[in-house]
């Protein structure tokens, strides 16, 4: 399956995503291979959610409209089966954002579940039905989306993507990795001079 593409001369970022087949997110402009930042995220991970917010977050995005480098997101779930509760409520969402198939309203669907991230003990968290509501509050057609969700081919699909981050060496969310290293994103990278 060929990428998905959406990208135009001075787009914005939502513009610029690219839906891969393996899961991979990936947003840039056209002509910019990199430099990479790649994004290992859990949507029920808290931590995930700091970086989310955060500035170094928003600069790589300003970097990405500029051209100056290349993001692949990476959304998995990191939460194993010690954790029951909370690898569910990460799986449904991991699902959710798979089904998303127009690269224009990917980010936004997965901004809004950064936005109603439930507390990742909380039993039944981003349930099916939220799942379908933040579809509509972006534009997206909720028939097929629901359909995808309820789908046992995008389940698996969302445990495959999960074993392949895994493979990577991710051992847990946020990794972020510049040209392959792990970043340390706790610091602001605007003052070391990396925007």
């Amino acid at each position: 399956m060929a990428p998905t593409v959406a990208a135009r001369a001075g787009a914005v970022v939502d513009d610029l995503v690219e839906l891969e087949w393996d899961g991979t997110v990936r947003i840039a402009q056209l002509d910019v291979a990199g430099p990479t930042l790649e994004i290992y995220e859990d949507y029920q991970c808290p931590v995930c959610l700091e970086f989310e917010q955060g500035d170094n977050n928003a600069l790589a995005r300003e970097m990405v409209v500029k051209g100056a480098i290349a993001v692949m997101i990476h959304p998995l779930t990191i939460f194993r089966d010690d954790k029951p509760i909370t690898r569910e409520n990460s799986r449904r969402a991991l699902i959710a954002s798979l089904c998303v198939q127009d690269p224009r309203k990917w980010l936004r669907y997965h901004d809004e579940l950064y936005a109603h991230q439930p507390d990742e003990f909380q039993k039944g968290g981003f349930p099916n039905e939220q799942l379908v509501q933040l579809a509509r509050k972006v534009g997206i057609p909720v028939a097929e989306f629901t359909a995808c969700l309820k789908s046992s081919e995008t389940a698996e699909r969302a445990d495959a993507v999960t074993a392949l981050a895994l493979s990577r060496g991710v051992t847990g969310t946020p990794t972020i990795r510049y040209q392959g290293q792990d970043l340390d994103w706790t610091a602001s990278w605007r003052e070391a001079g990396q925007g």
